[in-house]
């Protein structure tokens, strides 16, 4: 037993020292008053470089008042002043122009290539359109089409163009979709569709043909078309609040947001704007990966970079921000940064073909969390054929997709140089293996290996120990000898307990890349021992509990030992396992998850044998058992967390009362 308690003290130790886990210094950013996030390399948030930085009020000489749209073209901004019923003009350097007035409630300003201005006018229910004179050209009112709808209301509050001349709109109560629109001003029909989601109990009722109430998608509020004519919305939507639709309507690309966006960008390389009308802004790059996020809400003092009611944002040729807050009547601006710049142009050399490490490789020197600039270089080792270093960054990256691809590359690579070699030592040991088994059976050369082992086998530890292999042939005789003729011990089954518990905290270590969902900076080893311990005894003593009540024959030790045995399957294979995921990709994950499945399928079927052979039970016992078992652990859990929560209570009573009597006896 000494023996015992240092190997326990010693693995503790271990433990210990292996939950200690490094942290490194977070990114602090000054001069804004607000921080600045992007993706890290476990794709979480982490704090980097102010991108872009408060510059000012966009100049101007007049008094908005409760803006809210703005549009910008050849860096000259396009201001629908709602409360003033005009349109205005202004540059960046402040001249202002107004444009258009006597309008009723214009909510949505919009110029195409040709410089004709298109104004949404919520107020008069409907869209104009002035040529490059500011003559009025075309006035949409409500559509006569049958496919628009008898009872569709026509409230249009946004505008904006495509290719082709295409006229799109938001507008109020339009869950059909966006509304487009031919440059003549027919209308063509509904487009980029809400999709709408179906609760679990809903599913059920009309399962069972009870007649509901038709789900009703929610409208688009505002709308934004790149170059290729592909739609991007915002909706106040529960998910993908911002969603972009191809020209086919079919959602392309929905990245994640943490509020409701009022507005979208996008800017002439692909780069994804929106700001939520607490301030708060997002910029992603095409492909939808968050870039920077940024921002927020400003109090009673209005504070340069916080909004206080943003309406809109757009960017200008220097790749500069602007956006509008109806709450203070003005446009902000916010400069762009030396990181940011890079950042633009590095993903201005990829819409051009370019794949430049050095380019990339210079903005992690500057931020080395930057989790895009990693998974940019290692597709671009990758596309040269360098496989082995694009590894390392998609690992770096967290790009679980990329890593597949790059190391079935390296595989196929090994296998192609040492396949020949493999193959030929495989075949040499098997020829070997059946030539000394011949040369044994004259000469007995494995005498001395058998001896050996007669004399380990005569070590009551190991000899039952090994005796657990015998659960894979006959699981139902290996239970029955260890409740009746003690084939097994405590000790024997304390050390399986120990090496199922080593073995799930190694395989939170060593499972391959592509196949670990654990997040090794969060994981703590003690606490996962600890609770690993924990279930196990939960397990046995309910299962004995239950059993005593129940016409059980098993006593505590049966269960105990018994439950130890089971546990050989996932013992045995855990190891193969964890080198399987190692030598696996994506595309295999079938078979990974297969070997998984029997491993723990073994396992359980195993338990409830066990539990079938020691109790003596029936079928109909078994269920019942097993049932009432981990309803008991699940009250126990409820039990024991009840008692650390009146424990904590009564710790922090019991300090206040010294700290409160230390206070008065002597300050």
């Amino acid at each position: 037993m000494k023996k015992l308690a240092t190997i326990l003290i010693a693995i503790l130790g271990v433990i210990l020292t292996l939950s200690i886990v490094p942290r490194s210094n977070a990114w602090t950013t000054t001069g804004a008053p607000y921080d600045t996030y992007t993706i890290g390399p476990k794709g979480d948030f982490v704090l980097t470089q102010t991108a872009y930085e408060p510059a000012g009020l966009l100049s101007m000489n007049v008094t908005l008042n409760q803006p809210r749209d703005i549009f910008i073209k050849d860096d000259v901004i396009y201001i629908a002043d709602t409360g003033n019923k005009r349109i205005l003009s202004v540059t960046l350097d402040g001249q202002t122009e107004v444009l258009i007035t006597g309008l009723v409630e214009p909510t949505g300003v919009h110029v195409d290539d040709d410089h004709k201005l298109y104004i949404a006018d919520k107020g008069a229910n409907a869209i104009y359109v002035y040529d490059e004179n500011l003559n009025l050209t075309l006035t949409i009112d409500r559509p006569d089409e049958p496919i628009f709808g008898i009872n569709s209301p026509f409230v249009p509050i946004k505008v904006a163009t495509g290719p082709r001349g295409i006229i799109y709109a938001t507008g109020e109560g339009s869950v059909s979709g966006v509304m487009s629109f031919n440059y003549m001003g027919e209308f063509l029909g509904y487009l980029a569709t809400n999709p709408t989601n179906k609760t679990f109990f809903r599913e059920i009722l009309e399962f069972f043909d009870q007649n509901l109430a038709p789900i009703t998608p929610l409208s688009p509020e505002n709308i934004a078309v790149d170059k290729k004519g592909s739609i991007y919305t915002t909706s106040h939507t529960e998910t993908a609040p911002m969603k972009k639709f191809n020209i086919a309507s079919q959602i392309v690309l929905a990245p994640y947001q943490f509020d409701f966006p009022v507005a979208v960008h996008i800017n002439d390389f692909g780069n994804i704007y929106t700001i939520t009308a607490e301030g708060v802004i997002s910029e992603f790059d095409a492909a939808g990966n968050l870039l920077f996020i940024f921002g927020g809400k400003s109090s009673n003092t209005q504070v340069l970079g916080l909004f206080s009611n943003a309406q809109d944002i757009v960017v200008d040729s220097n790749y500069n921000i602007y956006g509008l807050d109806q709450g203070s009547n003005s446009i902000q601006i916010l400069a762009r940064s030396e990181f940011t710049a890079l950042v633009h142009d590095g993903l201005q050399s990829l819409n051009n073909g370019i794949y430049d490490v050095e380019e990339w490789e210079n903005i992690l020197r500057m931020n080395s969390v930057f989790a895009l600039a990693n998974s940019i270089i290692a597709r671009t080792y990758y596309r040269t054929g360098e496989y082995g270093k694009a590894l390392d960054y998609y690992r770096i990256a967290s790009d679980k997709s990329g890593y597949s691809d790059a190391f079935w590359q390296v595989r196929n690579q090994f296998l192609q140089a040492y396949l020949g070699i493999i193959l030929s030592v495989g075949l040499a040991l098997f020829v070997l293996h059946f030539v000394l088994k011949y040369v044994d059976q004259k000469y007995s050369i494995y005498d001395p290996i058998r001896k050996f082992d007669q004399n380990v086998n005569k070590l009551k530890i190991l000899r039952e120990l090994r005796f657990g292999m015998k659960v894979f042939r006959h699981p139902m005789d290996t239970f029955h000898e260890i409740k009746h003729e003690g084939k097994a011990s405590n000790l024997s089954a304390i050390i399986l307990y120990l090496t199922f518990i080593i073995l799930n905290i190694i395989a939170v270590y060593t499972t391959g890349f592509m196949f670990n969902d654990n997040n090794l900076d969060n994981y703590n080893v003690l606490s996962s021992f600890l609770g690993l311990g924990l279930f196990l005894i939960l397990f046995v003593f309910a299962n004995y509990l239950i059993s005593s009540l129940a016409s059980g024959e098993g006593w505590f030790k049966d269960v105990f030992i018994g439950t130890a045995y089971s546990l050989m399957p996932y013992i045995i294979m855990t190891i193969p396992i964890i080198l399987l995921s190692n030598s696996l990709t994506l595309n295999e994950i079938f078979i990974y998850q297969s070997v998984m499945f029997l491993r723990d399928a073994w396992t359980i079927i195993l338990i409830l044998l066990m539990v079938l052979e020691i109790h003596n039970y029936s079928v109909k016992g078994l269920i019942k058992n097993m049932l009432l078992t981990i309803f008991t652990m699940a009250i126990m859990v409820a039990i024991l967390v009840l008692i650390y929560l009146l424990v904590v209570q009564m710790w922090d009573y019991i300090t206040s009362v010294i700290k409160e009597v230390w206070d008065r006896v002597f300050n």
